[in-house]
């Protein structure tokens, strides 16, 4: 335990190794740690105890979420998606209104609120109204659909349909977050947008597969991770699919919404 500590204070990122190792017992001098004045230490002891888990980690995670240096901030935020609970939520809102110059926070926040299931929509739609971030906004309506409400659901999926670029990938990760049949179904559109906008290999490589993923195919992967279909090829998640795997996908969807 001792060498874990010092491998912290001396900012060695092997710790992350030995608190996976030691497990929860390791979790109380971690805390402790969590509160050095050096950033770098307090975000490796939050790393730490992402692995080593523990009691109680959501609170110690969420209240690093307003952390000055924003290597902190994203490894609370690691920490609070592994071990979200809804005794957090005051400290997450808490969070989101003091990250009011930092719309990729309130973007985040809003999503672990949206996988909170006793989460009030109230409190997201009040902020969605005040918000003036399109990050955060799409945040919000993201956060809003996943816990079911119907009219964040239908502008998520007219959001979806207009998106493009950077904009569109953050939706279709979106929907991966969101994982419900619905979401699925408004993928429709996307499956005739052959835009590359996830590279996964090496351009010019035929036989390491396609450089990028065109935007038809993130959707066609999406569709068959939630949906689970009974497809007549197969889906790897880095394959650039043929016309005619796009067109038995879309056929799939309309009977879907025949049914």
């Amino acid at each position: 335990m001792n060498e874990l500590i010092q491998k912290v204070i001396g900012k060695d990122p092997t710790a992350t190794l030995d608190a996976r190792r030691i497990g929860s017992s390791a979790a109380e001098p971690l805390v402790r740690l969590t509160t050095n004045e050096d950033s770098v230490v307090r975000e490796l002891a939050l790393r730490c105890l992402i692995e080593s888990g523990g009691d109680g980690l959501s609170r110690v995670f969420a209240g690093f979420l307003t952390d000055e240096y924003g290597s902190v901030r994203g490894a609370a935020l690691a920490g609070i998606n592994k071990y979200v609970d809804p005794s957090v939520l005051p400290q997450l809102v808490e969070a989101f209104d003091k990250s009011e110059d930092l719309p990729e926070m309130r973007e985040q926040i809003a999503l672990v609120m949206g996988r909170i299931d006793s989460t009030d929509v109230s409190i997201l739609k009040h902020r969605y109204e005040n918000e003036k971030d399109q990050l955060a906004k799409d945040g919000i309506i993201a956060a809003l659909s996943k816990l079911g409400d119907q009219k964040a659901r239908v502008h998520f999926a007219q959001e979806l349909r207009g998106a493009k670029g950077d904009r569109l990938k953050r939706y279709l990760d979106y929907v991966d977050y969101i994982g419900q049949e619905w979401a699925a179904r408004a993928l429709a559109p996307v499956l005739h947008d052959k835009t590359p906008l996830l590279r996964i290999g090496i351009d010019g490589v035929p036989n390491l597969g396609p450089g990028q993923l065109r935007a038809c195919d993130i959707a066609v992967n999406l569709i068959a991770k939630i949906l689970k279909p009974q497809l007549k090829f197969q889906v790897d998640m880095k394959t650039a699919y043929t016309d005619a795997q796009l067109l038995e996908v879309k056929g799939l969807l309309e009977g879907m919404r025949r049914n």
